[in-house]
């Protein structure tokens, strides 16, 4: 029972990185935008990351659901 629980623990650690670099490439991406349209963005990773968590979520299980079809 103990190794099944580390093996979550890991699983949910992994999962849990995957969508911090998912969410940190979409944090980059608007960075870049804005720098190509002259465009301040003063926001944060982490304040954008906050606001936009339910955008992200969907967007990152529905990228996971297409890469497993």
């Amino acid at each position: 029972m103990k190794s099944y629980k580390k093996q979550m623990d890991l699983n949910s650690y992994l999962l849990e990185e995957d969508f911090d670099d998912f969410c940190r490439k979409a944090y980059e991406k608007i960075q870049i935008a804005c720098d190509v349209f002259g465009i301040i963005n003063d926001e944060d990773y982490y304040s954008f990351k906050e606001r936009c968590r339910n955008h992200l979520e969907t967007e990152y299980l529905n990228s996971i659901d297409k890469t497993i079809h």
